[in-house]
């Protein structure tokens, strides 16, 4: 459990050093998963992120939004397992810095894209 947590720390440090996120819960999660959301207004948000990372690299990092009286906020989560390694874990920041760069070029999802992303863990 020690170094699962270790690299969702080291996970969170990534993701929040590629500048566009903010992290959720930061210090205070008991589980070894990074919560985290877009820090500011893109054209493109967390469910085209979630989709580019699966598409181009095969990520299932799934995006969210809250309840009723908060569904405009969205998030992001990873789930650090044991055998998501260190050399993983970079990989899985280079490869979320990279969805970034292909969506600041190309712009959002297309919303036939979009019916494709999966938006609930029931199904």
């Amino acid at each position: 459990m020690e170094i699962m947590q270790e690299n969702a720390k080291a996970l969170a440090k990534d993701i929040e050093a590629i500048g566009k996120f903010q992290i959720i819960g930061a210090g205070e999660e008991t589980l070894p998963l990074v919560a985290f959301n877009l820090a500011e207004k893109h054209p493109y948000d967390e469910f085209d992120i979630a989709f580019q990372l699966a598409a181009e690299r095969g990520w299932m990092l799934p995006a969210y939004t809250m309840p009723p009286d908060a569904q405009e906020v969205k998030m992001m989560r990873a789930l650090v397992k044991l055998n998501l390694s260190r050399s993983l874990v970079d990989t899985l920041d280079d490869d979320i810095a990279n969805a970034i760069k292909t969506l600041e070029e190309k712009g959002p999802v297309s919303e036939s894209e979009r019916r494709r992303v999966k938006t609930s863990v029931t199904h």
